[in-house]
């Protein structure tokens, strides 16, 4: 019993390819494919999953061997035997050679066992792989998002920190009052502070991307400017059976059911138990006697047996269960992305038109402020507000940007290395 994996995923990857010239390009503003994937087989967790596929295969050698061996026994004997006052002494030997037996039944089913447990390691190899690029890439949007709230703010600081410096002119020429002055140094103030804040963020973040995959974090991959999201033009809900049919962790949540179903095949096998055969060889006294059989051993099976055997169903059908229960737990969280990826986009628009809205209240403000038909302090609020309105409009794209690089590596159709 073989597990259809690769048969599964070239089934759902062939519409996918079928489609190949209407698949999204790559994101801009993501690293390199090629850079993506050394980090990735450089990742710690995708190593330890390589070597555990190495156990997978020697644990399949093992299992086709089967823990049958010769053994061989050798018994030496002193004898001495006394009739008629008269005492002999002899020397006596046996040496015996055997061996357990396995019935065909038995191996056929070691041999399927250890197949479904180099599958199962195939797939949890794919699923450490998988599993990294999306802590890759969950990390290398936290570093975009800070990298570019803290551009934004640092300009900001910059305006700020010009404005004051007019107003101060103004203040010492006796076009603008003292109170006036105080606002514009608070509001540069508050800006360095903010600018200061966001490069602190930044850099936060990318200390975290550089301890976690320290290829991704060189100055020659440094995030671009985050794009305006584009809407794909796959159907969502065919995305989101492809995500559930094609997710690793249910791959692998289905490899341990199939792993468990044939342990409990094996287990149940093995109620019944083997016999063991031996050639025996026996020469006693001092060569006078030789002797040569063969013999049969056949322990009787009892109840730790049934127990084991017993156990190895129940895990089986908790193995099924879990599988049955990791599906039903993926399709909430796929349906959940596909909803996310729709919505962030929806979300953007609306902060981009609101941001767009803020900006020119700010600015009609300003005229009327050099007009002198506007306070300072009602332009300083209208700055802060279309900065506020800036920055959500920023962090909506971020998030929808990232939403549908999500919804693309769970399809397969980003960083699909396996």
């Amino acid at each position: 019993m073989r597990l259809p994996v690769l048969i599964s995923a070239l089934a759902l990857a062939l519409p996918l390819l079928a489609h190949a010239e209407g698949a999204p390009p790559y994101p801009s503003e993501l690293p390199p494919a090629e850079l993506v994937r050394e980090a990735i087989i450089e990742a710690p967790d995708v190593q330890a999953a390589a070597a555990m596929r190495d156990a997978g295969l020697a644990t399949r050698r093992q299992l086709v061997a089967g823990p049958q061996e010769w053994v061989a026994r050798v018994d030496y004997l002193r004898r001495r035997a006394t009739q008629g006052g008269d005492s002999e002494r002899t020397s006596d030997w046996e040496l015996a050679l055997e061996r357990p037996l396995r019935s065909p039944t038995k191996a056929n089913l070691d041999r399927q066992l250890g197949d479904i447990r180099v599958e199962e390691a195939d797939v949890a190899l794919a699923d450490a792989r998988h599993e990294t690029a999306r802590e890759l890439l969950s990390l290398w949007y936290d570093w975009l998002r800070a990298r570019t709230v803290a551009t934004m703010l640092r300009d900001q600081s910059e305006l700020a920190t010009r404005e004051a410096s007019v107003v101060e002119r103004r203040n010492s020429l006796g076009d603008a009052s003292a109170l006036d002055l105080s606002r514009a140094r608070a509001a540069a103030a508050e800006a360095q502070a903010a600018a200061s804040q966001g490069l602190a963020r930044a850099e936060q973040a990318r200390i975290m991307l550089e301890h976690r995959f320290p290829r991704l974090a060189g100055p020659g991959s440094m995030p671009g400017p985050a794009p305006r999201p584009e809407t794909l033009s796959s159907d969502l809900s065919a995305l989101g059976r492809a995500a559930i049919e094609r997710d690793h962790g249910l791959l692998l949540a289905r490899a341990a059911a199939a792993r468990g179903l044939a342990e409990s095949r094996r287990a149940l096998a093995d109620r019944r138990p083997d016999p063991s055969v031996g050639l025996r060889m026996a020469r006693e006294r001092s060569g006078a006697d030789g002797m040569v059989g063969v013999y049969l051993s056949i322990p009787f099976g009892g109840e730790a047996r049934r127990a084991a055997a017993d156990a190895s169903v129940a895990t089986a059908d908790a193995l099924a269960r879990r599988a049955a229960a990791t599906q039903r737990r993926l399709e909430a969280e796929v349906g959940a992305l596909i909803h996310a990826v729709e919505s962030s986009r929806a979300n953007w628009q609306v902060s981009e038109a609101a941001a767009a809205l803020q900006a020119g209240v700010a600015e009609r403000l300003e005229t009327a402020h050099r007009l002198g038909e506007a306070s300072l302090g009602e332009v300083l609020i209208a700055r802060r507000q279309a900065k506020q309105a800036a920055l959500a409009s920023l962090e909506a794209r971020i998030e929808a940007l990232q939403r549908r690089a999500r919804l693309l590596l769970d399809v397969h159709l980003l960083w699909d290395y396996d």
